[in-house]
Formats: structure tokens, C-alpha cells, sequence
């Protein structure tokens, strides 16, 4: 037992950037507007004709020329993810059930776009603030767990500028500042530590009468943590975290119900395997989603799904696989295979790959020319076993993930 204990506290550098948890959905860890204002109802779905401004700022920069006057958005999502594991005890010494501790992500939206018209550009500036990933779970109350749990989240900063070059065609870049906090949970020899990160984002836009066609490419977002942790007497180690990039082309088209009728739909591309460090961990992953949105009078109604394959590559798993991937990481840290598949599924790996959300628009509720928005989401439940063992599945270690999440925001325009 002790053995094992210490193999798991050595190891827990890893396990916390293993696999993404709880604050997680169908684009592995990273949010891609799936909490945004009006896209969070539409499964994201944005990078031709978004809905909200935070949308704009954070995803395809060229739709920023959409928005004219000054609008300024302020709201917020609250994510609740829910994840149980079931152990037989073969990897810490002692069978187990329990459900992760972790409590409700708010996540901030906040945004203002400003058309420079007045200066006489065809263009808009926008502002913003949100949290671009997070991951976590807490097993430390649980009894044979042997306490695994960490968390981190990295909030970005954006500014981005579109540029209309003609009545059909935009182009834009944004530039994001993130701030990472990661915590491994090792209160004797590690501590949070933070980074910030630069990435830039390109893309652009083409109406052709009722349809636009918009397209991004978002460079990688890398952070080094800094003397993470303490893995002899006085000597630390770094952790390099590097979140992929992505390609995204989305299509949204007006032409039914006499313009009431709006559908959109968006294919991401999330290079994976490029990365450092979730290189050797995932297969590259595209993501899919559509969204219709439907006017009545002030009010739009709004419904989404999204999709995407659990993205953890099958080799992960592979009896010498994940040795070979943490040395490779590290070079410090001798694992066994069970012990890297246990801290696998503590870490909650990215089960989830359908989301279907809905909400509402409302224009002009208590003032001309303020939008309250209202969305709510859910991530179907999803399992997977971890290594061999004695569970029905199979397996050692046996995770189940599901997720709710509900939003709100309240949009300023001065058109």
C-alpha cells in the first residue's frame, strides 16, 4: 500500500494534465463559444453569423463587421459536470464508489464591439473576456481513492479587429492573453502555479445573398508552469501545457420563412497530435455542430446539437503506451500501466460527445435596445473502463461523465 500511494502522489504531475475533466464538453477541454451568450444555446455553433458579440470576439474575427454601433454584453454560464467512478481496488489497495467533488464552474462572458464607422473605416473593434478551458475533479474525500484530484482553468483576454473589404467580404484578427492557474494537488511538494499565453486567430467571411460562409485559423496557446513540482529535495520540475490548434468553416443560411429562419452549421478541426504534451495522448478531433434560430416578433428561440468523438488515442491505452508517453513528458516519473489508466479515469478523460442545448433572445425588454439571453444545455452521459480488471466492463476503473450547464446575458446596443 504505501508503495502505491507513493507512486500515486509522484505521479499526480501527470494526472493532472492526463485527461480533462469535469469542466469539460464536445471539444475535448476547450470551449469554442459553447458557453457564449447566444451560441451556448445553438451547441456553439458561430463562425459564420454569431448571434452574440462575445461570439465574435472569441471565434471567427471577421464576423465582428456584423455588429454596428456600440454593443457591450455582460453575462455568465454556470457548468455543473457530474462524475462517478467505480474501482475494484487492484491499483490503490482498497475497492471504491464515489462522485467527484467538484462544484459549479461560473464562467464569465463579457464583451463590447465598437464599429468604426464614425472614422470613416468599414470596421469593428471588439473587446472581451471569458475562460477558454478548464479541466478538474476531486476524489480527496473519498475513501481508497487515495485523495487524486487537481484542476486548472486559463481565462482569456481578446481584442480583435474586422475589416469589411467589400459589401460581401470580411476579414479580421484577434490576438487572446490568457491567464492559466493549475493546481496538481499536492499540498507537500507542489503549489498553484499560473503562465500566461499568446495565440492569434485569423478568418474571414463571404455573403452571397441569404447564406455567409465564414472560415478561422487559431495558432496553438502554450503555457509553462514553472517549478510545478518538487520531485527530489530541492529540485522541481516544469510542466509544459500546449492547447491545439484549430481550423473551423461554418455556413449559415436565412432564406426560409421569409428570413425568420435562421440555420448554421460549423465543422472544427482540433489538431491534437500537433500539441505538446496531449500529442502523445490524443488523436486529432473534428467537431460538429448545427443550430437553427427562429424569430418571433422581439423574442428568438433557439436549439442546437453538437458532436464529437472522445478524442484519446487508442495507443494510450496500450500496455506500454502511457510508460513510454509520461517518460517522454517528464522523464522522471517511472509508472506502471494501471497506475497511469487509474489516474486516467480520475482525471475524468474526455467522455463527452453529445450536447444538445436550447434558450431564448429577448430584444427590448425593459429599455430600446436591451437583449436579454437565457440558454441552458446538457451533455449526455457517457462511460468508459480503464485498463483490466475485475468490473462487469472488464476493467479496473470504470468512469461515467454527464454535464448540465445554464447561462444568461444582458446586451447594451446604442446603434
Amino acid at each position: 500500500m504505501k508503495s502505491t500511494r507513493l507512486k500515486l502522489l509522484a505521479a499526480c504531475v501527470s494526472a493532472a494534465v492526463l485527461s480533462p475533466a469535469a469542466q469539460a464538453g464536445p471539444h475535448g477541454f476547450d470551449a469554442h463559444n459553447t458557453f457564449a451568450p447566444a451560441s451556448s444555446a445553438l451547441a456553439g455553433t458561430s463562425i459564420a453569423k454569431p448571434q452574440d458579440t462575445v461570439s465574435a470576439v472569441f471565434g471567427n474575427p471577421a464576423t465582428l463587421t456584423q455588429f454596428k454601433g456600440t454593443q457591450f454584453t455582460f453575462g455568465g454560464t454556470f457548468f455543473k459536470p457530474t462524475v462517478k467512478l467505480t474501482h475494484d481496488g487492484s491499483v490503490t489497495g482498497a475497492a471504491f464508489s464515489g462522485t467527484s467533488g467538484t462544484d459549479i464552474f461560473p464562467v464569465p462572458e463579457i464583451a463590447v464591439t465598437q464599429d468604426l464607422s464614425g472614422l470613416g473605416m468599414p470596421a469593428t473593434l471588439g473587446l472581451g473576456i471569458t475562460a477558454l478551458s478548464g479541466l478538474g475533479s476531486e476524489f480527496r474525500g473519498t475513501a481508497g481513492s487515495l485523495g487524486a484530484g487537481g484542476e486548472s482553468v486559463t481565462l482569456g483576454i481578446n481584442a480583435g479587429l474586422g475589416y469589411a473589404v467589400t459589401d460581401n467580404l470580411s476579414v479580421g484578427g484577434a490576438a487572446t492573453i490568457s491567464f492559466s492557474e493549475l493546481d496538481i494537488g499536492l499540498s507537500s511538494s507542489s503549489a498553484m502555479t499560473h503562465d500566461l499565453g499568446i495565440r492569434g486567430t485569423l478568418g474571414a467571411t463571404y455573403a452571397v445573398g441569404d447564406t455567409t460562409i465564414g472560415g478561422f485559423y487559431q495558432t496553438a496557446l502554450k503555457h509553462d508552469y514553472d517549478n510545478m513540482v518538487e520531485t527530489a529535495p530541492g529540485v522541481y520540475a516544469n510542466v509544459a501545457i500546449e492547447q491545439p490548434a484549430n481550423i473551423g468553416i461554418g455556413i449559415a443560411n436565412s432564406s426560409l420563412m421569409g428570413g425568420d429562419l435562421l440555420l448554421m452549421a460549423d465543422v472544427i478541426h482540433k489538431y491534437w497530435r500537433d500539441a505538446d504534451f496531449w500529442g502523445d495522448l490524443y488523436d486529432d478531433q473534428t467537431v460538429y455542430s448545427v443550430g437553427a434560430q427562429l424569430t418571433r416578433g422581439k423574442v428568438k428561440y433557439r436549439i442546437g446539437y453538437g458532436y464529437a468523438k472522445e478524442p484519446t488515442r487508442a495507443d494510450a491505452h496500450a500496455p506500454v503506451g502511457p510508460l513510454t508517453q509520461i517518460n517522454s513528458a517528464y522523464g522522471v516519473i517511472p509508472l506502471s500501466d494501471p497506475v497511469v489508466q487509474y489516474l486516467q479515469a480520475t482525471q475524468a478523460a474526455v467522455l463527452y460527445e453529445h450536447r444538445l442545448t436550447a434558450g431564448v433572445g429577448i430584444d427590448d425588454i425593459l429599455m430600446p435596445g436591451l437583449t436579454l439571453d437565457l440558454a441552458g444545455g446538457y451533455e449526455f452521459k457517457e462511460d468508459r473502463d480503464y485498463g483490466t480488471g475485475s468490473l462487469p466492463g472488464g476493467g479496473h476503473t470504470h468512469a461515467e461523465t454527464k454535464a448540465w450547464q445554464v447561462g444568461f446575458a444582458l446586451t447594451w446596443k446604442f446603434l
